[in-house]
């Protein structure tokens, strides 16, 4: 497997894995007319904003020559409740990582965590925290088998649904690489 940094001409490869991803993984969990909204024309249109994004990374994982997976990652913009703004405990935030479901369970997205995690040391951040969709089983065991901690919750609105979104928290983003 092979990560590189995303750029403009991973655009269509970004959005396919994160509308294939984003199905699978909410399917029955959020209000089926919202999934219908998220398309491939949409979400391109996104990721060629987002993938130059000021203060964040994304990085897109290949397993010979096929696109798997990516993770998009950079300063905390969504902090956990309690959160102190004058000395917070977390500086960075995974705002997506999503790997294709045809390559689940295959260590992509932990190999796509560590990366992040190399990187933002590399910029001086030593804590993390995401936001998953509690019900979403497999991302939340995915993040405590990576030794993330539960550290808070919102309900947030995906078109009629009310979801509660877990937020998980490594104080010490060394814990992610020593896996």
């Amino acid at each position: 497997m092979s990560i590189v940094v995303a750029t403009q001409d991973h655009v269509s490869d970004l959005a396919r894995i994160h509308l294939a991803s984003k199905l699978a993984a909410e399917t029955g969990l959020v209000d089926p007319e919202y999934l219908t909204t998220f398309t491939q024309e949409g979400y391109e249109e996104k990721w060629r904003e987002w993938v130059d994004g000021e203060d964040s990374y994304t990085f897109m994982a290949y397993e010979a020559d096929m696109p798997v997976g990516f993770i998009s990652f950079g300063k905390l913009r969504t902090p956990p409740p309690g959160t102190s703004k004058i000395r917070p405990l977390y500086s960075s935030e995974v705002y997506a990582v999503y790997v294709h479901p045809d390559c689940f369970q295959k260590g992509h997205g932990k190999a796509l965590l560590q990366h992040a995690v190399e990187t933002l040391r590399e910029n001086n951040h030593k804590s993390l925290c995401l936001w998953a969709i509690d019900k979403n089983k497999r991302a939340c065991d995915f993040y405590a088998a990576m030794k993330g901690e539960r550290i808070g919750k919102q309900v947030v609105e995906m078109g009629r649904s009310r979801v509660k979104e877990l937020c998980y928290g490594w104080r010490d983003i060394s814990v992610i690489t020593a896996l």
